[in-house]
């Protein structure tokens, strides 16, 4: 006999209660990733003002806006690198002779890690410097003597190098680290084998500027004209080198074009956030009042008049105009190359602090310092609300987490239980049906 309705529980109804139970958890995380997802948006666009504020505050001041180079009439003699607080002008030079480190030679050995060269010391003099003594252990070859005066620290080098003149082609050649008169020195062998040769003298650079002598003890002279630094090359007597300081149009055009670039970059992104749904699928921070507002900013910084002394009044002037249909700007290459030659100072104007007032470039990071201001800043801001909100949501997520196992243990024993409560009665069931079954056929005997 079978008890009607008892059967086995079937494991997917314990499963099906234990995912009925975990759907408000996945709707928790669903709106986390949406979260997590404008967080991302919004950090892309941090990274895009970051990259504009850097673009904006090269061409801020004057030392920002003006890049400057170094021309030579003969670059293989002399040339130059310039900072940008140096002034404009052309120099004329004459190089006489190169500053030159002492070389001292030492006569040859047949080998130079074999033969010993004597024993004793040597004495190294130098002007600028105190002696230095350097001991010679008896049976100390070539290489172990330069390598006693290179530890020595005594303000000169040592190396052997193979001449490949017979039969003595090893020698010893001591160089002084510095050039010029200052560094000229004398080595003394003592009771060594050693013998030493002047090979090169130390002497000091000689250049004519302007027709003033000057010198200094290396062949490069930094301080001869501020923001300057002039490298000599080699020496040409008699050869007149013109060195012109002047604007550095290029690298200019290379500051403006970046700024076009970052700001650019921004527009198209608030474009694509504020997409209309019928047009397309919408940014993720579609609607969001701060994106809004971070280009109307942005846009009211680009479009003044600045009251300048020269002939450019605005950016239109000089090349870069505003597309009326996107927003971006657009930089005629051309125009913006041509005023600069024509007016360097008067297209700088438009960008740097002046006492007329901000230009473009101060403008420009002065509305950026606000969007990022770590305090008050609406990105910044905007970041640190979503961080608070994803955080909130990691503790509500861990919280259910375990409220759902604790759950899922409860349920799963309640079925145990109830399982075996119908294990019990199928059981009690079929004793009754064989107990019943036997008692009807013995009455029948």
């Amino acid at each position: 006999m079978r008890v009607p309705g008892m059967s086995s529980l079937d494991p997917k109804l314990v499963e099906g209660l234990i995912e009925a139970e975990r759907i408000p958890i996945d709707q928790v995380k669903k709106r986390r990733e949406k979260i997590v997802e404008d967080k991302a948006e919004f950090e892309k666009l941090n990274t895009m003002l970051t990259e504009l504020d850097t673009a904006a505050t090269s061409l801020k001041t004057k030392s920002d806006f003006y890049k400057m180079k170094v021309e030579s009439s003969h670059p293989d003699i002399m040339e130059g690198t310039v900072s940008n607080a140096a002034m404009l002008g052309n120099y004329e030079f004459e190089v006489r002779s190169m500053a030159r480190n002492e070389k001292e030679l030492a006569f040859g050995f047949p080998d130079k890690d074999k033969t010993a060269v004597g024993f004793g010391y040597m004495l190294i003099e130098r002007e600028d410097m105190e002696p230095a003594e350097v001991i010679v252990e008896p049976g100390a070859t070539l290489q172990d003597v330069a390598q006693q005066i290179n530890e020595a620290q005594a303000g000169v080098r040592a190396m052997v190098i193979n001449t490949k003149f017979q039969p003595e082609s090893y020698r010893l050649v001591v160089i002084s680290e510095k050039s010029g008169t200052e560094s000229r020195i004398q080595i003394d062998p003592d009771t060594t084998f050693m013998e030493f040769k002047e090979q090169v003298t130390g002497k000091s650079l000689d250049v004519l500027f302007e027709d003033v002598p000057v010198t200094d003890d290396d062949n490069i002279l930094d301080e001869l004209v501020e923001g300057v630094s002039f490298n000599v090359k080699r020496a040409e007597p008699g050869t007149r080198i013109q060195i012109n300081i002047v604007n550095d149009l290029d690298l200019t055009m290379e500051s403006i074009k970046g700024f076009v670039e970052k700001y650019n970059q921004i527009v198209k992104f608030a474009a694509a956030q504020s997409q209309d749904p019928t047009q397309g699928d919408p940014g993720r921070l579609s609607g969001d009042a701060s994106v809004r507002q971070v280009m109307r900013q942005l846009q009211t910084a680009v479009s003044p008049v600045v009251q300048t002394s020269g002939k450019f009044r605005s950016l239109a002037d000089i090349g870069i105009t505003t597309n009326p249909k996107s927003g971006e700007l657009t930089i005629d290459d051309a125009k913006v190359r041509a005023a600069l030659s024509e007016d360097y100072d008067g297209v700088a104007q438009l960008f740097i602090r002046t006492n007329s007032g901000n230009g473009l470039g101060e403008r420009i990071a002065e509305r950026l310092k606000t969007f990022r201001d770590p305090a008050a800043g609406v990105i910044k801001s905007r970041i640190r609300g979503i961080d608070k909100i994803i955080e909130n949501q990691d503790k509500d997520i861990v919280r259910r987490e375990r409220a759902l196992e604790d759950k899922e243990q409860a349920i799963k024993r309640r079925f145990a239980s109830l399982e075996g409560q119908m294990n019990d009665l199928q059981a009690q069931g079929s004793f009754l049906s064989a107990r019943l079954g036997g008692q009807q056929g013995g009455g029948q005997g």
